[in-house]
């Protein structure tokens, strides 16, 4: 859910800050006028509010005159900007299962910006969603756009390029940039945001794939996750903290709550004081990673089970037939597209 007080982290600024810096601006002045401390940029943990990164796009793009300044820079991003996450997609397999690992993982860059994958056929489609405040969405959407095609240029071997991008808003004045900065077909007035992608350049492998990283990673970043300053709820967080964790395997209220840095006990009080309990979050993520993987991504349900945390698809089943009412073959038949 995205929150209308939500934080991101510098991270999230410093390709834009490098940008200024180099074209000569004075920057102390721009983060002044943006409301940002110059202090801020001095520890990557930092977390600022979602209107000062608002205040700080408009303020460069207006001294630099440049209104592409978003899509501009987000072709500039390298893997260590984006800290723990840019290092976790590089170790994962392929870039799917970077996708699959970095989702939950958004709310270290970014509140503002949720994403989903979805499976047609021989095609991927990168969904990004973001707060739709007309006034000030336009730069958030682009960048994330942008960084959506950038890494996926970095991650992974093979010579295959994303198909298309595609913005719910109509073409700008600039649309012209657009293709040119993106270096793909690019079409506005979609009724979506995204990044169309071969569905071979999601699955080919990663050639510096690390599977012993990844896993440190992941339990690194689900520590972070846990720690970092946000409006969000607590059950949203733990939510965000489950789905990293998921994937690691080993995943109980007791490790979950380690991430927090609080007992099992105070977790579980914390989860009943936002009316739900530790089992109705965990199965929350499930029913939906499950009806994402059986309807878009067309997984197999012994892969599913896995995935989910499961000892078997025997006992995966079960539970879907308890949360859903059908088994996932019946499932995945009656929503197939």
């Amino acid at each position: 859910m995205i929150g209308s007080n939500s934080y991101g982290s510098v991270n999230v600024i410093l390709p834009l800050l490098e940008y200024l810096e180099n074209a000569g601006f004075d920057l102390k002045t721009i983060l002044d006028r943006a409301g940002v401390p110059h202090a801020a940029l001095e520890d990557t943990t930092t977390r600022i509010p979602k209107e000062r990164f608002q205040a700080l796009w408009q303020i460069a793009s207006e001294v630099t005159g440049d209104p592409a300044i978003a899509l501009r820079v987000s072709t500039m991003v390298k893997t260590n900007t984006l800290g723990i996450v840019g290092y976790l997609a590089s170790a994962s397999e392929s870039r799917r299962n970077a996708f699959e690992l970095v989702k939950g993982l958004t709310p270290l860059l970014w509140e503002d910006v949720e994403c989903d994958l979805e499976s047609d056929g021989d095609v991927a489609f990168i969904r990004c969603s973001t707060d739709r405040d007309p006034q000030t969405s336009r730069f958030t959407t682009e960048y994330a756009i942008g960084l959506t095609v950038t890494m996926s240029r970095v991650f992974g071997a093979g010579r295959s390029h994303p198909l298309e991008a595609r913005f719910s808003h109509s073409a700008p004045a600039y649309a012209d940039e657009y293709e040119r900065i993106l270096r793909l077909p690019v079409r506005f007035e979609a009724g979506e945001d995204g990044v169309l992608f071969p569905i071979s350049m999601m699955d080919t492998l990663n050639l510096s794939a690390d599977a012993a990283l990844r896993q440190l990673l992941q339990r690194y970043a689900a520590e972070q996750l846990a720690k970092i300053s946000t409006s969000a709820p607590f059950s949203q967080r733990v939510r965000a903290c489950i789905r990293s964790m998921l994937p690691v395997g080993g995943l109980t209220a007791t490790t979950v709550a380690a991430q927090f840095r609080v007992s099992e006990r105070t977790l579980r009080r914390r989860l009943r004081e936002e009316a739900t309990s530790y089992q109705e979050v965990l199965n929350e993520v499930r029913v939906e990673l499950a009806r994402h993987y059986l309807t878009k991504e067309k997984r197999g349900i012994v892969e599913i089970a896995l995935i989910l945390g499961f000892s078997d698809q025997s006992a995966f089943t079960k539970a879907f037939r308890r949360w859903i009412g059908q088994t996932p073959a019946d499932f995945a038949r009656g929503n197939s597209s």
